[in-house]
Formats: C-alpha cells, sequence, structure tokens
C-alpha cells in the first residue's frame, strides 16, 4: 500500500518526500525503518512515531521544502537538548531521520484562470510543470480544467499565501481579471521565496503599480526582479501566442537564470 501511494504521487507529478527513521537512542516510539511519504499538501501515509517528533517533521518538510537529501537528530528528553532539534518530550533519547525529496517537480502557479491562464497552463503541463490554477471566481473553475493544470484553487486574492507554497521550486504567473487584483497578489508575493515572479500587463499598467508599491515602502531591487510587462517581446496577441512568450521567458529563467 505504501509504494502504490508513492507511485500514484510520482504518477500525478506531485512534489513529495520521504522521512525515514534511521537511528534511534533510549526510550522512543520511533523504530528504525519507519517511513512516511510526505506530499506538499494533502494526505500523509506512513508513521514515524507520532507525537511532536512526527509533527515537527512534517512541519519542517512543507515550510521549507528540501531540495536536497538531509539527517536529522532530534533530542526526546528535556534533559538532553545538545542536538539541533530539541523538543519538548519526555521519553528521553534521541532519533535520527533521514529527509529525501522523492520528486520535486517545478511547481507554477497561475493566478488567474481566464483564457490566457488556462491557454499557459496547457502548455506549462507539456513541459512537465506542476500547474495549479488560482482564481477568486466559482464559475472559472467549475469546469473540467484536466486539460489546463493539475489542481485548481478557489481562493481570495488577497489570500494568496493559502493557495501558493512558495519555495525554491515556485513559479508565479499573474494575470488575474483585473489590475487592482494583480497589485494585490504581486504585493504578497514580493517578499516570499520564489524562482520566478511575472505579471502582465501593458507597460503603463505595470508601471502604475510598480508606482503604488513603491509608495507603499517596495524597494527597486524588490521591483526589479519581477518580469513586467511578463513574456518575451515576440509580438503576441492571442492567448496561445502569450502563453508561449511566457513560457519561454519562464525555460530562458530555468536554464539560463
Amino acid at each position: 500500500m505504501y509504494y502504490a501511494v508513492l507511485l500514484d504521487h510520482l504518477k500525478d507529478n506531485h512534489a513529495i518526500w520521504q522521512a525515514t527513521i534511521i537511528a534511534t537512542d533510549g526510550s522512543s516510539p520511533a523504530r528504525s525503518g519507519m517511513k512516511m511519504l510526505i506530499p506538499a499538501s494533502g494526505v500523509l501515509h506512513g508513521n514515524l512515531g507520532g507525537g511532536e517528533l512526527e509533527h515537527q517533521i512534517i512541519a519542517f518538510v512543507r515550510q521549507q521544502a528540501p531540495s536536497q537529501p538531509q539527517t536529522m537528530v532530534f533530542e526526546l528528553s528535556a534533559a538532553h537538548q545538545s542536538g539541533s532539534n530539541p523538543t519538548s518530550m519526555i521519553c528521553g533519547g534521541s532519533v535520527t531521520v533521514f529527509i529525501e525529496a522523492l520528486h520535486l517537480p517545478h511547481q507554477l502557479y497561475i493566478i488567474g484562470a481566464g483564457h490566457c491562464g488556462r491557454a499557459l497552463g496547457k502548455l506549462a503541463k507539456l513541459c512537465d510543470f506542476h500547474v495549479t490554477l488560482v482564481d477568486n471566481r466559482n464559475e472559472s473553475l467549475c469546469s473540467d480544467l484536466a486539460e489546463y493544470c493539475h489542481h485548481s484553487i478557489l481562493n481570495d486574492y488577497q489570500d494568496i499565501g493559502r493557495a501558493v507554497l512558495f519555495g525554491p521550486q515556485t513559479f508565479i504567473v499573474i494575470m488575474t481579471h483585473g489590475h487592482v487584483h494583480d497589485c494585490q497578489v504581486l504585493q504578497q508575493c514580493l517578499r516570499r521565496e520564489h524562482r520566478y515572479l511575472g505579471m502582465i500587463g501593458s507597460k503603463t499598467k505595470v508601471a502604475e503599480t510598480f508606482s503604488t508599491l513603491s509608495e507603499q515602502g517596495y524597494s527597486q531591487h524588490e521591483l526589479d526582479i519581477v518580469h513586467a510587462p511578463i513574456g518575451l517581446r515576440i509580438g503576441s496577441q492571442s492567448p496561445h501566442e502569450i502563453a508561449i512568450s511566457i513560457m519561454a521567458e519562464i525555460i530562458k529563467e530555468l536554464r539560463l537564470g
């Protein structure tokens, strides 16, 4: 069952990590060989002994999204807190955990599920990105979107952090149905970790947005990281042409940036 679940995640191109107990010392509910599959979101599978130890490991993986394998030692006694990962557990001893990313696809979040967003999602899936479409309109997400994304999320643009898992593999494209929404989302993304951040819009609209954010205290350096107007300049006009120009810029950033 464990490996069947793992295969399902890999088949669907989900980011997933495996945590394995590789050593224990003293009294602990954890035992060597225990494993847990930790997807970026959703249901966990496996067992690491439960309690605060398990909770800390899950929180670390989902918050840090480690791309490199690493070993962590957890102290399970308040009297022995010399380890790098102390806990408030009183069972005593220590536990060593090995954490590895089994599959860490590049995550593309498209904020706005309109014609351009869907066209970009379809193309990005062909380029092996894990695509999430986010929109605040239920009618934009009520149809079958399997052709355009792996997941779709109905979410308020004023709280985009509930929908986006920020990290070093996160690519974000902002193309909502309104200039105000674009500015709201961009403001929330600027100081969060990401690999690529782009926003659609004319030069005039982009300049207005940047001026507003500058007045709110965002530095020129912070604004300079935004790809806006988004996409390579190829004279694109239709949704699919716009998607090609954006995808080309993302690939350029991924391979050469």
